[in-house]
């Protein structure tokens, strides 16, 4: 059996929770963390303990140069990905970076050519591309289940309201506001689903009080294969009524997922959407399997950070969109 790969988790706050459950998930025989890293001793000792972490680093920089890991986990406020990532890389180190994979098009360049130039793999971590209900639609899309998809709306609503100074407020440290936050993780299923995206039209909602960048917003995309689709999402919905969903209509019939995941086929005998049966499986578990396996084979991760770049381009397409008052092609931001 392979040596277990060894870890360090930078940032030991929000995010870092749900990538710890994926570590001990996958248990001690695949993966060892062997330091935790974060400005906050507290948050790094905690997450050190839950994981049995050997050492508490407070240095990013120290964490990177160290020569028996291998690679960093890092989930650090947007606007240090790039800085962080393009040092451990240098240093050899394979990079899993959360998403956004950074907070602007040069800084995600520079982190896909310091991969490429020290021979290491860069994931950025869009778990959403590993949800059972969302590898299942992809696997029917492929498949042609629905025919050739020609629509598609996607959302995602919650209520985040932090505390006054913290840096998700910022609209710089964020890489904007909702859109290139959460949004990023369903504009990045759209291009899954659909392929990439060659127009794109954008409307921001802003509540100043609350943080610098939109609040809300609404993306239209029109995809290179013809298809469109349309992406709203809401971080003021107080009485939410559903989290995230997705419909995708094709010529062929539909998928969507509303109460479960449900396939219609228009040739079926059935009037009924076919209820599909998931397998159990932890998106954040998932992702990192993925990653590490990538690490052990040479493979080049499904959520490369070239292809995350491209995730990146629609986002910001979005904004140009909305401030300029036109239609974008992201592709010209490449």
């Amino acid at each position: 059996m392979p040596s277990p790969i060894r870890v360090a988790l930078i940032g030991c706050g929000g995010i870092s929770r749900a990538h710890a459950r994926g570590y001990a998930a996958l248990g001690s025989e695949e993966v060892r963390i062997i330091e935790t890293c974060d400005a906050s001793a507290d948050l790094a000792v905690a997450r050190a303990k839950e994981l049995g972490a050997e050492r508490v680093s407070l240095d990013w920089k120290q964490t990177v140069g160290r020569t028996d890991i291998d690679a960093v986990d890092i989930c650090l406020p947007h606007d240090m990905h790039a800085v962080v990532a393009i040092a451990a890389m240098e240093c050899g180190k394979h990079a899993f970076v959360e998403k956004p994979l950074a907070t602007t098009l040069a800084d995600a360049d520079a982190m896909v050519r310091a991969a490429s130039a020290a021979g290491v793999r860069l994931m950025c971590a869009f778990c959403e591309r590993f949800d059972p209900q969302h590898v299942e639609t992809k696997r029917l899309l492929d498949q042609g289940a629905i025919g050739a998809p020609m629509l598609a709306r996607i959302d995602h609503n919650q209520n985040v309201e932090m505390p006054v100074g913290h840096w998700i407020r910022q609209a710089d440290r964020l890489g904007g506001g909702a859109i290139a936050s959460a949004g990023c993780h369903r504009l990045d299923l759209l291009r899954w689903f659909l392929g990439e995206v060659s127009a794109v039209s954008s409307f921001r909602y802003f509540e100043p009080d609350r943080m610098e960048g939109e609040v809300a917003g609404i993306v239209n995309l029109r995809f290179e294969s013809g298809a469109i689709g349309t992406f709203t999402i809401n971080w003021m919905s107080r009485k939410q009524v559903w989290y995230e969903r997705f419909w995708i209509e094709g010529a062929g019939g539909s998928i969507h997922n509303h109460d479960g995941l449900r396939v219609h086929r228009l040739d079926s005998a059935s009037q009924e959407p076919q209820r599909i049966d998931l397998p159990a499986a932890d998106a954040f578990t998932e992702e990192i399997r993925h990653f590490l396996g990538c690490i052990r084979d040479g493979e080049e991760p499904l959520t490369s950070g070239a292809d995350a770049r491209r995730t990146m381009a629609v986002a910001l397409a979005a904004y140009e969109s909305d401030r300029l008052g036109a239609v974008i092609d992201p592709r010209t931001l490449m």
